[in-house]
Formats: structure tokens, C-alpha cells, sequence
């Protein structure tokens, strides 16, 4: 019988297997292994739930197994079960050393946790044992990302691909590696691969990074619909609307830390109306920072969820009563989808930082603008589009900026400069955006580009790509980190316009420049990432710096150039606004708001 039944599992027989292994269940004639193989055939049939059931029965029957240990280990892992998991693969281990599953799950662990020299060992480990597994490389690309060695990363990547050139985890997260270093000599070539990518069915790769590209809308409401589908498509509980005295709305983040969308979210939590509305906020993230303890105290409620798996973090929302949960996420670092797909409030929407469709039949509305999403748009998201009056952009409207100028390489500029700003992450530096500031750098006399310094690799590609360029070094000046947010703010004042980039807006980035009264020149482009400034500007009524081509973009920019009385007329009217409480204000934000969610309720 035996024999029989490990047949039938090589030749992937599976029904009559687990036939087989249940009448010897039912009989109870089963051993260990066969146990172990019943739950290898519930694993197959994604039944996790009775998987996890029988390995625990085939480690009652031999707690000496080491593979039930590790199996079981991996479904809790998959479960987000971290400290259950974690002991299985430790007591697996201790049974037998060579299991490289434990070893490479085990490093995943320690990674995730920050303990970095130990998921080393561990995939080092795993490698000893598989020399040649693709995926062990590209865990350790992935952990030298982390920690922000770059060649090492690079290098990894590399021997992934070299292993296995069509795994999508690694191509993506190649190419979000490039674009973090501005890899300007080999990005370009790398692009056309990622055309199309994951549109027919899911490829790998997380569709965030697929933002930085120039894609229509539709291939990305495809992208998301199956890598959703692939990964966290589950049932889930219907929920019944709920009948609570105060509407109860939910913010579910992992950054309520230092961290733009808790400085843009901030004012809008503190700002809700506590008669009509009672708030929740509910942490992913084991990190914790000073704004952590600021934020958590604008809730009316706070739950740290962050070490809970997917169905603990649901149950504990769903006790909450929820008629909202809000989605600061979507598919952004750190996001927790797997428990959004489970439901756990009647009305589920994303929201603010994830400017994109999710492709999920369980986020019910998208938060946005009718400057964002066009309505010849509108069908290529799968969430119903909400628009709020205005712009869909939020902003903390008692934020300061400091009054104390430190002496550094912003304070010292020629003051016949003409300061062009672009504090950007790298990832949105494009080929397109640097080389058109290039030609702004060349065509206008006396102007420098003020960049915020990124990490060394790109720094050393973008002065290469300058120099190739012939834009003198003296042209450009790095922002290092400030200490304080508010000191941040500051520096913007001492520029002259922010340069936009193109596909990926500076969403945060141009709300902050114009608080502190710089104004933003912008391209709007067709995709929802790429038409934020326009939104944000079009609301302060600033159209003028809005150009719908790159040549128009270019001639705004040398027009305010040869014109300074002009900037200084619209950092007046930022002034003005500011100072009449109508720019970016909070109060007004939150209501129009509120008016959405009651008007959904009813």
C-alpha cells in the first residue's frame, strides 16, 4: 500500500492518493509519512487549514520527523505566523541540519527582522546544500538591498538571473535595483523586457514598481488583477453593514511612522468630527519611531497588529465593528493585503499612498480626483472611483517649517543663481526627467540643480551622466538629510521652482514645496501617478505651471527663468493663500471627506 500510494503521488494521481490515505485514516492504520503525505495533498489543493492539521498529527506519531516540522513551519510562515513558525523551523533543524527549506525560510525570518547577519548565515546554510538554487541568490539580493550594499545586491541579482532568467521576482526587483542606482547605461535596455509583463497571468514582481514606467492604464489593471489573483485571491466572511451610533472609519498603515503619509494623514485623523465619527488606526509595522507616539494618539483607538498573522489581524479588526476600513497601502513596502482580502469591514477602500488600481475584488472604492482619474479612465480600475471636490490630496495644514537657518550648502548660494529644486527619490529619476533638466542646466545662464542626495551608487551614475552631458559639476548641489522635518520644509525656500519628474509625480514632495511657498512646475501625464501635481496645483488655482508636453515644460521653466518678478507673484499669492487658511486646509480636507464616506453609507 505504501508503494502503491507514493506512485500515485509521482505520477501526480492525486485524488486516488488522498482516497487512499483517508480509508487508512478513517481505519487508523496511517503512520507518520502517510500523514506527511496527506498533508503534502492538501498543501497541492491550497487547504491549508487541514495541511497544517495532519502534520501535527504525523508529528504525534514521530515527534523526531524533521520534515513535518519544516512543512509546517512554511504553512505558518505563509500565514504570517512568525513565532510559530520560527520554532518549527529552529526544532527542524535541530533534527536534522541539512533541511534547506528551514535554512532558507529561517533566513526570511531573521531578514525580515533585521537580523541581518543571522538570515545571512542561515542562507548561506541553504546554499551549502543547494549550491545552484535561484532562490536563495535572490533572498540574499534582496537582504544586501536592505542594508543598502548595492553591488552586492546587484551581483546576486545577477547569479538569480543567470540561474533562472524568466523568475519574475528577480527581473522586477532587478529593475527596481537599477532605477534606485540610476543605472543609466543599462536601464534602457532592460525596459523592454518588462513590457507587457505579468499582463496575460501573473510573472512575479509587485506592480508598484511597474509605476515608474509609461504604461497605458489598462495593462496595469490587468498586471494587478492577477498578481491580486495569484496572491491573495481567498475566501473571505460577508459582513453586514453595521449599525453603530458613530460612523467608525479605520486607518490601516505601515507608516505611522517618520514617513510622508503620516505627515500628510496626520491632520485629517486629529480633524474628524468625534461626534459623528470615532476613529481607529491599526499598525503593520514591528517599527517604531517618535511620530508613532504622536500619531497613535490621534486615534481614538490604536491596535498594533504588526506581529499578528492575517487572520489574527482580521479578527481583531473585525471586532471592532468597522463601517469603513481606509487602506493607506495598497501595494506599497510593508503593505498587508492578504488581510484586506479577507473583509473585515463592510466597506473597504484604498486610499493615498498607492496611486493605482489594487486589481482587488475586495477593496470596494478608490479614493482620488477627477484630475487624477479622468472619467474615459474610470474602467480601467477595478475599485468604484470616489472623487473628492478638489484634489484627493491631504495635508497636515499645521505643519511648521523652522525659522533657523543652518549654515550648509544651501545657505551659501550665489544669489544670482537660479535655483532649480528637485528633492526626489531616486527610483523616479528617469532617463527622460535628467536628461531634460540637463538641457534646463545648459540653456539657462547662472542655474543650478539642487537634488536630494541619494544613496552613493546613484550619486556616482548621475555625476557620470551629467559629466556626459557637459553640465558642469559646480551646477550641481546635493541636499543632505536634515534632522527635523520642519528643517526640511526650509530649504525649499531658498529655490527658485521644483522641477516635477514625469511618470511618478512628487506627490508629497510638490505638497511640501508648496507650503513652503516654492512654486512647482509639473508635466501632466496620462496615468494616475503622473497627473497628481496637476491635480494638486489645478486645486490652488496654478494651472499656468502645468505643461502637457516635455518642449512646453522646458519653455515654462526658461520663461520664469528670464522672469523673476513673475515667481515672485505666484510665492505671494502661496503666501496669501497660506496666510487666508486656504491653502492645503485640513478642516475643509477632512469634511469633504466625511461627506464621501456618509454619502457611501447611505
Amino acid at each position: 500500500m505504501k508503494n502503491n500510494i507514493y506512485e500515485l503521488i509521482q505520477n501526480k494521481e492525486y485524488e486516488t492518493a488522498e482516497r487512499l490515505l483517508r480509508e487508512l485514516y478513517i481505519k487508523n492504520e496511517i503512520d507518520y509519512l502517510q500523514l506527511h503525505q496527506l498533508a503534502f495533498l492538501n498543501i497541492i489543493k491550497l487547504n491549508n487549514i487541514e495541511a497544517i492539521y495532519f502534520l501535527k498529527k504525523s508529528i504525534e506519531k514521530n515527534p523526531n520527523y524533521s520534515n513535518s516540522y519544516s512543512d509546517l513551519g512554511s504553512l505558518y510562515l505563509k500565514d504570517n505566523q512568525i513565532y510559530l513558525a520560527k520554532e518549527c523551523f529552529v526544532k527542524s533543524l535541530e533534527l536534522n541540519k541539512n533541511l534547506f527549506s528551514s535554512h532558507n525560510n529561517l533566513g526570511l525570518i531573521y531578514k525580515n527582522q533585521r537580523e541581518y547577519k543571522l538570515a545571512i548565515k542561515h542562507f548561506l546554510s541553504a546554499l551549502k546544500i543547494n549550491p545552484r538554487n535561484y532562490l536563495v541568490f535572490y533572498n540574499l539580493a534582496q537582504l544586501f538591498e536592505l542594508i543598502e550594499d548595492y553591488d552586492k545586491a546587484k551581483d546576486f541579482y545577477i547569479k538569480t538571473l543567470n540561474l533562472n532568467s524568466s523568475y519574475g521576482n528577480a527581473i522586477v526587483s532587478f529593475y527596481n535595483l537599477l532605477l534606485k542606482t540610476f543605472e543609466w547605461k543599462i536601464i534602457h535596455k532592460y525596459e523592454p523586457k518588462l513590457k507587457n509583463f505579468g499582463v496575460k497571468g501573473f510573472q512575479g514582481g509587485d506592480p508598484l514598481t511597474f509605476l515608474y514606467l509609461e504604461e497605458e492604464n489598462h495593462v496595469r489593471k490587468l498586471r494587478a488583477i492577477n498578481f491580486f489573483n495569484f496572491n491573495f485571491k481567498r475566501e473571505h466572511i460577508k459582513i453586514k453593514t453595521k449599525n453603530n451610533k458613530k460612523l467608525k472609519i479605520g486607518y490601516i498603515s505601515n507608516n505611522f511612522i517618520s514617513h510622508p503619509v503620516s505627515f500628510l494623514i496626520s491632520g485629517v485623523i486629529k480633524k474628524h468630527n468625534r461626534e459623528e465619527f470615532e476613529i481607529y488606526g491599526y499598525s503593520i509595522n514591528i517599527k517604531k519611531d517618535q511620530i508613532t507616539d504622536k500619531i497613535s494618539n490621534l486615534f481614538d483607538f490604536y491596535r498594533d497588529i504588526s506581529f499578528k498573522s492575517d487572520d489574527e489581524a482580521a479578527n481583531i479588526i473585525r471586532l471592532d465593528n468597522l463601517d469603513f476600513i481606509i487602506d493607506l497601502m495598497g501595494y506599497s513596502a510593508g503593505s498587508r493585503m492578504g488581510i484586506l482580502s479577507k473583509k473585515v469591514a463592510p466597506t473597504q477602500i484604498s486610499y493615498l499612498a498607492y496611486p493605482s488600481t489594487t486589481g482587488s475584488d475586495q477593496i470596494d472604492y478608490l479614493l482620488a480626483d477627477k484630475h487624477v482619474i479622468p472619467e474615459s479612465e474610470i474602467k480601467n480600475f477595478t475599485e468604484e472611483i470616489i472623487n473628492i471636490p478638489g484634489t484627493f490630496m491631504c495635508f497636515d495644514d499645521t505643519t511648521k517649517i523652522s525659522e533657523k537657518v543652518s549654515k550648509n550648502n544651501f545657505y551659501n548660494f550665489n544669489k544670482q543663481s537660479f535655483v532649480m529644486v528637485a528633492f526626489h527619490r531616486p527610483q523616479k529619476l528617469n532617463l527622460k526627467t535628467v536628461s531634460c533638466w540637463c538641457e534646463l542646466l545648459n540653456a539657462i545662464d547662472h542655474s543650478c540643480l539642487w537634488i536630494r542626495k541619494p544613496n552613493k551608487y546613484a550619486m556616482r551614475n548621475l555625476l557620470e551622466f551629467f559629466e556626459l552631458k557637459q553640465i558642469e559639476r559646480s551646477k550641481i548641489i546635493f541636499a543632505e538629510r536634515e534632522p527635523t522635518y520642519e528643517k526640511h520644509l526650509l530649504r525649499y525656500k531658498f529655490g527658485d521652482l521644483l522641477l516635477d519628474t514625469f511618470n511618478y509625480n512628487g506627490h508629497t514632495t510638490t505638497i511640501e514645496s508648496l507650503w513652503s511657498g516654492l512654486p512647482v512646475i509639473t508635466l501632466q501625464g496620462k496615468n494616475f501617478p503622473s497627473r497628481v501635481s496637476a491635480s494638486i496645483l489645478k486645486s490652488i488655482g496654478l494651472e499656468d505651471l502645468i505643461a502637457y508636453s516635455i518642449d512646453e515644460y522646458k519653455q515654462k521653466v526658461i520663461f520664469y527663468s528670464k522672469n523673476p518678478s513673475e515667481i515672485k507673484n505666484i510665492k505671494s499669492k502661496l503666501s496669501k493663500l497660506k496666510k487666508d487658511g486656504k491653502l492645503f486646509n485640513t478642516k475643509t480636507f477632512t469634511k469633504k471627506l466625511e461627506n464621501v464616506l456618509k454619502n457611501i453609507k447611505r
